[in-house]
Order: C-alpha cells, then structure tokens, then sequence
C-alpha cells in the first residue's frame, strides 16, 4: 500500500470515528481504539461531524475500501 492510501484510509477512519463518536455520543478519544487499536489516535477534527460524514460520503464515490468502510459502520 502506497503512502498515499495509508493517509486516505488513516483520513476515512477519523472522519468516520468523529461521525460515530457523535451519534453514540461518547468521546472521540473513547472509539478510537475499538477501532484502531493499533494506531495512535489522531487529533480530533475541529469541524461538525456533519461535514466529517460527508467528506466520507464523497471519498466513498472514489474509493472501494472506503465505501466498504461507510457500509459496515452504516454512513449514508
């Protein structure tokens, strides 16, 4: 995997921990490690979760994993 699509996916997996941390409505720092547990979590996006869905929403039109990604944790 190039560098590239690590960040890309490192980039899907905030934004999606930011969308579900909200809707749970529990702390971004509280998700992250279920899941990724292996990663050190990346700081918190200082933006809506509303614009982190829908940033998701428009990488998933580009990008397999991602949308395999959106429909396992249900983002539409």
């Amino acid at each position: 995997m190039s560098e590239l699509e690590q960040k890309v996916r490192r980039a899907a997996y905030t934004y999606l921990c930011h969308v579900k941390a909200h809707e749970l409505q529990i702390q971004f720092d509280e998700l992250w490690p279920a899941m990724c547990p292996k990663e050190p979590a990346p700081q918190v996006p200082d933006w809506p979760p509303d614009l982190s869905r829908n940033l998701l929403l428009g990488m998933r039109q580009q990008n397999e994993f991602i949308d395999a990604l959106c429909a396992k944790y249900e983002i539409d």
